[in-house]
C-alpha cells in the first residue's frame, strides 16, 4: 500500500497537467452571470479533472502521512549512512513517458478511460520494479534520491534507495519509512552524529 501511496504522490505534476488541459468550466463575466447547469459541469473533460483534483489531494494526503510518521514513530532506531550516491539524474526517463500521456484526446470517454487504464499499467510496472521513486515530482518538492549503504544490513542492504526530503550526506543518521525491500523514505535524524 506504501508504494501505491507513493506512485500516486509522485504523479501530482501530470495531475496538475492534464487538470489545466482538461478544465472547462463555461464561465460568463456580465451580469447575467447564470449557473451553467450540472450536465455542463460534469461533461468528461471535467470529471477527468475533478477525478486529478482528487487525486492531486490523495498525493498532499499521502505526503503529510509519511512526514507525520517520520516524526512521530519511524520503523526503527536511526541508522547511520556509511556510503551514498546521488541518482536524481533517474528522473528524466520517467518524465518522458508521462509526458507522452497527456496527448490523450480528454474529449471522449474512451480516451478519459484510456488515460487511466495507462496510469495504471504504468503504476503496476513501476511497482512490480520497484522504479516508482525517480519521478521529477519529487524533485520539484525536495526529495533527493541516493542509493546507499549502511552498517545495518539486516535493515537497509548495499544499494537499497532513500528518498530524502532534503540533502543527505556520509555518516548522517536517517529516520526511515520502509517502503519495499529496496527503497526507504527517510529523513535526516535529529540525533547527533558521533
Amino acid at each position: 500500500m506504501k508504494q501505491i501511496k507513493l506512485y500516486i504522490m509522485s504523479l501530482w505534476i501530470l495531475f496538475v497537467l492534464v487538470l489545466v488541459a482538461t478544465l472547462n468550466i463555461p464561465v460568463s463575466f456580465d451580469s447575467n452571470a447564470t449557473f451553467v447547469g450540472w450536465k455542463m459541469l460534469l461533461s468528461i473533460n471535467n470529471v477527468v479533472a475533478f477525478l486529478c483534483i482528487l487525486f492531486i489531494l490523495m498525493g498532499l494526503l499521502f505526503y503529510y502521512q509519511f512526514n507525520y510518521r517520520l516524526k512521530g514513530a519511524p520503523d526503527g532506531l536511526p541508522i547511520m549512512i556509511t556510503k551514498i550516491e546521488n541518482i536524481n539524474y533517474e528522473y528524466v526517463s520517467l518524465f518522458m513517458t508521462l509526458l507522452s500521456v497527456i496527448a490523450f484526446d480528454f474529449n471522449t470517454f474512451r480516451g478519459a478511460i484510456l488515460f487511466f487504464l495507462v496510469l495504471l499499467i504504468l503504476g503496476a510496472i513501476f511497482i512490480k520494479t520497484e522504479l516508482f521513486y525517480s519521478n521529477p515530482s519529487f524533485a520539484l518538492l525536495g526529495f533527493y534520491i541516493y542509493r546507499v549503504e549502511t552498517g545495518h544490513m539486516d535493515i537497509i542492504s548495499n544499494g537499497s534507495i532513500l528518498i530524502a526530503r532534503g540533502k543527505i550526506k556520509c555518516r548522517d543518521k536517517v529516520n526511515y519509512i520502509k517502503i519495499s525491500e529496496t527503497v526507504f523514505y527517510c529523513q535526516k535524524s535529529k540525533i547527533r552524529n558521533k
